[in-house]
């Protein structure tokens, strides 16, 4: 049978943004709370459940990240472009005619 923590690894394995130190803590997080919930089983409360699913939508987030300034898509990146007048902000672009 599966557990979470093996999904876990096969998750942290699929993107190389994990392995930064700036995630460090999020994945040890991950990883702990992976192991706690394997070890209750099925009777994993619903705290640990919640802990668990947050700190899975924290990892999502990491992975989905832009990688800041370079990638140019993170909402940072689109600001710090409308403000040095590289674009229009997207609220108020215009439709060429």
């Amino acid at each position: 049978m599966a557990t979470l923590r093996d999904a876990l690894e096969k998750t942290l394995a699929s993107d190389p943004k994990l392995k930064r130190d700036e995630h460090a803590a999020l994945v040890s997080l991950c990883r702990s709370l992976a192991d706690r919930a394997d070890d209750q089983g099925e009777n994993l409360t619903t705290h640990l459940s919640a802990a668990y699913l947050s700190a899975l939508k924290d990892l999502r987030r990491a992975m989905t990240e832009s990688g800041g300034k370079e990638a140019g898509g993170g909402k940072l990146a689109q600001l710090r472009s409308v403000q040095q007048g590289k674009q229009q902000p997207k609220s108020t672009r215009r439709r060429a005619s």
